[in-house]
């Protein structure tokens, strides 16, 4: 027995869960649903139409024509139901598969960075090595082409502060400052 046969008839439950494709497409179901209405309907109209002729001559008859009227009835509006539920299902479903997909891609965005962020902690770890005589090789060639006086300057102006006299006044800090600007002109516009 099918699903829609299953609800109409109130027959036996379902036991397990639909899978989708284990299912019918919905214009199919809903195709199948239609027939069945129109069909519904026009046993609606004929037991309609036998209770009213024979409501004087056969009055027993006429009785059991407006049960099974009010039985179709009644699974008219279960299939109305089922229609509307399997609507709102099927766009529920596609709600669904787009939230899926979107998880999906921020799931491979998210593995991306993790990948992107695990490359660079790796790299800022110095797990990267350094060829040792390079680097010396490398700070041999600088200091060979700073300028000695640069060193005397520097180191005799670190002096005086401290050797000044007391009653002289400290260096203020533009005093300072303009010092420091003017060893690193110095520096910059000698010979390399």
């Amino acid at each position: 027995m099918s699903f829609i046969g299953k609800l109409l008839s109130g027959g036996e439950k379902l036991t397990k869960p639909c899978r989708p494709e284990e299912t019918e497409p919905l214009p199919d179901r809903e195709e199948l649903l239609g027939k069945k209405r129109e069909f519904l309907k026009k046993k609606i109209d004929q037991e309609f139409l036998f209770a009213k002729t024979n409501s004087r001559k056969n009055r027993r008859g006429a009785l059991q024509a407006l049960k099974r009227k009010r039985w179709y009835e009644k699974h008219l509006k279960n299939i109305d139901c089922a229609v509307k539920a399997m609507r709102s299902a099927h766009e529920h479903m596609e709600i669904v598969n787009k939230l899926n997909d979107v998880m999906k891609e921020i799931t491979e965005e998210h593995d991306l960075t993790q990948d992107m962020t695990e490359t660079l902690l790796s790299s800022a770890c110095f797990e990267v090595e350094f060829d040792e005589e390079e680097l010396l090789a490398e700070l041999q060639r600088l200091e060979n082409s700073l300028d000695e006086s640069v060193f005397n300057k520097d180191a005799a102006e670190r002096r005086l502060p401290s050797s000044a006299s007391p009653s002289q006044p400290a260096m203020t800090e533009e005093e300072d400052i303009e010092g420091d600007l003017e060893r690193l002109r110095c520096w910059a516009s000698a010979p390399s």
